[in-house]
Parts: structure tokens; sequence; C-alpha cells
């Protein structure tokens, strides 16, 4: 990690620690008071979008509560600018969503939008009720699938810090950030069975300055995922499993993708994932660039491919393979990557035949005990660097 990543980690930390201070004595504005009832049928998406405006209109910090109890709530879009310098959304009991897709006319169930200074926190849980949607979940065959709708979306969000709640069961994605600057999150549960589609855990897209740190995440996807233009990312202390593993991308599916840059994933454990630490680039992809990724001290457990880079990723077959990624891959760091494999294919590097990936690799120390050989590493198309202990030997 960078100095600069490094300030700007210690300014959202700082960002926190005066959040905490400053939310200590605020006025609240308590759905309850806004005609929610806590009987898990009353759909309180009136009450809290009200509750919202108050807060956001007050000129002092100012909090939204949605106290103990189990509420039944549609889809929600909380909207600033606000007044108020800042607000915390404070859900200490359980809200349920429609399990009914059809309720839901956007890609989002409770989204934030255009806010400066907001806080996330409280303890409860947001429950998606997903495993309807799941059934009807085709995307894996067709490409203009229907989209369901993610348990909380972040758009275009300043200083925000999110802490110590649960998503559990989404319909799609359990969290996105889009478009935003700067966001703490920590303590985070979020919870879906292992054959739920489409459910990454956190999916960051066009941000910058977002540090997530001592959460677990174990759904039927990506724990965490990094599109285009994801940049000064740090991932810290993350338990994912189950799930598809840690992974940035795809990219390179669209023309005039940002760029991905100052990626740090440190002091993670994978446990039962299908991948362990990922960079995943579309075949015959418009050119550009993903720089400065690293991927350092992390605890692999029983999965099934630990290491990988795939510039030829196509999971639906639905892409020509015939021409290259011109996605460029510079300065990735693998070290200090342990544990066991559930193949024997621990490291799986295909580099692009365009612009062969640029990598440093040190300190491996892979074990695969099963059936078909012993722990070995694939490596096409990539330029290595190697230092440290290989075990086994990674790209000679």
């Amino acid at each position: 990690m960078d100095s600069k990543t490094n300030l700007s980690v210690i300014c959202l930390l700082c960002l926190s620690a005066w959040v905490e201070v400053a939310l200590a004595n605020v006025p609240v504005f308590n759905v309850i008071n806004y005609g929610g009832k806590a009987d898990g049928r009353t759909d309180i998406s009136q009450a809290l979008t009200n509750a919202w405006k108050d807060a956001c209109g007050s000129e002092v910090v100012s909090t939204v509560l949605i106290p103990k109890g189990t509420y039944f709530m549609g889809p929600v879009l909380l909207v600033g600018p606000c007044w108020s310098p800042s607000i915390e959304f404070r859900i200490e009991g359980t809200v349920v969503a429609p399990m009914d897709s059809a309720a839901f006319k956007t890609n989002g169930w409770i989204t934030f939008r255009y806010i400066y200074g907001l806080t996330i926190s409280g303890g409860g849980t947001f429950d998606g009720q997903g495993q309807k949607a799941w059934a009807h979940n085709d995307c894996g065959q067709n490409p203009n699938c229907h989209q369901f709708p993610a348990n909380l979306r972040f758009d275009f969000l300043n200083n925000t810090l999110v802490k110590d709640i649960t998503s559990l069961n989404s319909k799609n994605f359990h969290m996105t950030i889009f478009q935003c600057h700067g966001m703490i999150m920590q303590d985070l549960k979020i919870k879906a069975p292992g054959n739920s589609p489409n459910t990454d855990g956190i999916h960051i897209g066009n941000s910058d300055f977002i540090a997530i740190t001592r959460s677990v995440i174990g759904t039927g996807d990506d724990c965490i995922s990094l599109g285009p233009g994801s940049r000064n990312i740090t991932i810290n202390k993350v338990f994912c499993g189950p799930g598809h593993g840690i992974s940035i991308g795809s990219l390179g599916k669209y023309k005039n993708e940002e760029d991905v840059a100052g990626i740090t994933v440190s002091n993670c454990t994978l446990s039962g994932t299908s991948n362990g630490i990922r960079i995943k680039t579309w075949p015959s992809s418009p050119p550009g660039l993903a720089s400065d990724l690293t991927f350092r001290n992390i605890i692999i457990r029983n999965v099934f491919y630990p290491v990988v880079v795939d510039q030829e990723y196509c999971p639906h077959l639905h892409c020509n393979k015939q021409a290259p990624s011109q996605v460029k891959l510079k300065n990735v760091k693998f070290e200090n990557i342990r544990g066991i494999s559930s193949s024997n294919v621990v490291v799986n590097i295909v580099g692009s035949r365009a612009v062969p990936c640029e990598l440093e690799i040190g300190n491996i120390n892979l074990w695969y005990n099963g059936k078909g050989g012993s722990a070995k590493s694939i490596c096409s198309n990539s330029k290595v660097v190697l230092y440290g202990k290989q075990y086994p030997p990674t790209c000679y």
C-alpha cells in the first residue's frame, strides 16, 4: 500500500471516530413515530421515507432509527443532498424485503444516494428473502436476463461509514458501491447459501478510497468483487467462505472502462471457496489497465483454485477466445500465500497473448493431499519475478 493510500485510510479512520462522537447526542427520527409497526407485515417504506426527509432537512446532526423488532419493507430510495451535516441510519431490528421480485421496479431494495457523511450502524439485519428469486435466476444462460435487486445500493456517497450490520439472503448482490469516495466498511456479516446465484457480498465500481475490514462474508458468488474504476481499495481481515473468493474483475467487457489501480488485499482467510484470490479479464477486450495490485498474507483452507489470473475469462461461452485480452496487468504481487488446496492446481496463471501480465510472486506455500498428483502451478503469457520460498515451484 502506498503512502497516499495509507494517509487516506488514516483520514477515514479519523472521520469514523469523529462521527461516533458527533452522533452521541442528536435528534432521533424513529420510524415508529411515523407510523411504522414492528409486526413483520405492515410496510414501513413510507414511514422510513418520511423519517429520512425530516432528518435530511434537519440543520444539525441527526439519526434515523429502526428500533428492535421485525419490520416488513418494500423498496426505498433515501436521497440527499441533506441540510444535516451528517446522518446516522441506525438499524437495531430486522427489516424483511418482499419475497416476490415483482415488487421491485429498480435494481435496489434500499438505495442511498447523493449523501455526505452517512453512517449506517446499529447491529441490525437486512433480510432480502432471495430464495424465490434465486430459483428464477437464468443469467448464466441468458445475457438479457432480469436483474434482481441488491439489498443495499450506495451511489454517489462521500465520507461514509458502514459498520456492525448484517445482510442476509439478498436476491442479487448484497451491497453495491458506485461512484463513492471515502468509505469504511467494518464488522459486517454477509450471508447467503453457497448455491445462491449472483449474490456477491460487496461489489465496487468507479469508486475510490474504500476500506473493508474485520468482516465475515459467505455467499454463492464472489465475497468481494472489484469492477472497473476501482481505485485505492484496501481489504483487510476478511473471512470469505463459502463463495467464489475475492476477485478483481471481470474487466474488459465494455469499451471505455476506467482503469483499476491501487488494490491491496491482506490478512484474509478463504475457506471452502471455489477460487481464492483472482484477477479476471475478458478475451477479445478493448485496451485497459489494472495496476498496483497486491495480495499479501492470505490463508487458504480447502480452496479449489487458490491463486488465479484468468485473462481468458468466459464463464458462459458467449465470447471470442480467438482474440486476446487487451487489458494490461502491471505490478501485480502475490506474497505469503499459504494453506491447503482442494485441487492440485494451486497457482493458475493464464495471461494475455497480446499484453502478458507482469507479476511478482514470493513465499508461496500451498499443499494438496488428494488424488491427481501433487500440487502444481500452471503459467502462460506472463512475465514473473520470483522470490522467497516457492512450493510448489511456480512459473518455472
